[in-house]
């Protein structure tokens, strides 16, 4: 798998200094900020598995700028999680299936940043690092990017209404914890 430098901490979120830097209230997880970008990033992702094109804008249209911030840890969040069930199982899917899939989710998207997502994955798929380093710059287009690759790879592996049951059985356990 590919790996990269991050502006994240090990947890996924801003680190310290970036967050003064900005000026601006950080969105950590238990706030108010933070479940949104974690509503947001689910939804994102959802909207994607669905290949739904308004439901992808929106997922992020009016989003609070703390919560914009975090959507690309969100979406990694959710990213990272796929990656270590799909690699715990036994392999049936191949970096063309996710390729594939992606292709044909990455068009619910933005046009403007369908290309450079399709064009990510396939990096992601030779196991080209190179393609994927100016994902960090574009905190929307990482966002779109992790959540484009979280999706085929889940539906890929899975199907598309396995993983949208998995995703609903998350809004589930997270309501019941207390996340709007």
């Amino acid at each position: 798998m590919a790996s990269y430098r991050s502006e994240l901490d090990p947890y996924g979120a801003l680190s310290v200094p970036d967050r003064e830097e900005t000026g601006e209230g950080a969105a950590l997880p238990g706030s108010p900020g933070g479940r949104e970008a974690a509503r947001r990033g689910l939804a994102l992702v959802r909207a994607y598995a669905r290949e739904d094109a308004a439901g992808v804008a929106a997922a992020l249209d009016g989003a609070d700028p703390a919560a914009a911030r975090q959507l690309p840890s969100v979406t990694g969040d959710i990213l990272r999680l796929v990656v270590g069930i799909v690699l715990s199982a036994p392999r049936t899917l191949t970096a063309s299936d996710v390729v594939r899939t992606a292709d044909v989710i990455a068009a619910a998207g933005p046009p403007h940043h369908e290309l450079a997502v399709t064009q990510a994955v396939r990096a992601w798929a030779a196991g080209d690092d190179t393609g994927l380093r100016g994902w960090g710059e574009d905190g929307t287009a990482c966002a779109h990017g992790t959540a484009v690759l979280a999706a085929a790879l889940a539906v890929g592996a899975w199907g598309r209404e396995a993983f949208l049951g998995l995703l609903d059985t998350f809004d589930e356990v997270a309501g019941a914890c207390g996340q709007p």
